[in-house]
């Protein structure tokens, strides 16, 4: 991870804490990021219903999402790959460094609109749409009708579509079905690891899973399995 944001700022990339070094206790120290994270959207804990503030759904946050994830992906591509050791394993094809958790909460944002990424540790090579469609899931979202109203957010899987191309519009990329199966991958790759970790007895997955927050991702993988075609209507 430390050598990754070293990478990134030769890049001229700025949406990531800059590498200062490490400390006498051999500890990785990194800048602060200015700016507040993304904490007021609902985060894979929240449960069902939880209020939002509206303004963090505007179009321009995702359209100014698909640009920092852009600009990001590009930077790490030209990352050198040999010798390297990752927390998680490489999703093939390998066409960038994928963040692996594109959650609101490790977005920071300045005058309203995304502007960084923090929390690195999950980082690994994969193909550039893993870490769409798990960005996709989070922020047009991925929900539905019944939890999107909960949320008092717009309904309607038309809305939903025209979110998804808005941001991966800004990515440079259009939505199609090839797109929508990689994010069904990727949401049951992430809910296979909780329900994993919630079996082997890890506190905090189990408290997920006794608050139904396993179920609630199951029943949004088969809503997404279920919308696909719309989601992809132009």
């Amino acid at each position: 991870m430390f050598e990754l944001l070293q990478h990134l700022e030769q890049e001229g990339f700025s949406g990531a804490p800059r590498a200062l070094g490490i400390d006498e206790r051999g500890r990785e120290v990194l800048t602060y990021v200015e700016g507040s994270a993304g904490v007021n959207l609902p985060d894979a804990d929240a449960g069902p219903v939880q209020a939002v503030d509206h303004w963090i759904w505007r179009d321009d946050v995702l359209v100014h999402l698909g640009l920092l994830v852009r600009k990001y992906h590009d930077a790490a591509a030209t990352f050198p790959l040999a010798g390297r050791e990752w927390q998680l394993g490489a999703r093939h094809p390998v066409e960038t460094i994928c963040h692996n958790d594109l959650a609101p909460s490790n977005v920071v944002f300045r005058a309203g609109v995304p502007a960084a990424l923090i929390d690195w540790e999950a980082a690994a090579p994969g193909p550039r749409a893993w870490d769409l469609g798990f960005a996709a899931w989070r922020w047009v979202p991925f929900w539905p009708e019944e939890r999107c109203r909960a949320a008092g957010l717009p309904t309607g899987t038309a809305e939903q579509a025209r979110r998804l191309s808005l941001l991966l519009g800004a990515y440079g990329l259009e939505p199609n079905l090839a797109f929508v199966r990689t994010a069904v991958i990727r949401m049951q790759q992430f809910l296979d690891h909780l329900s994993a970790l919630a079996a082997a007895g890890s506190e905090w997955e189990v408290h997920l899973a006794g608050r139904g927050l396993l179920s609630d991702l199951d029943d949004e993988i088969e809503w997404v399995e279920r919308h696909a075609a719309e989601l992809v209507a132009s």
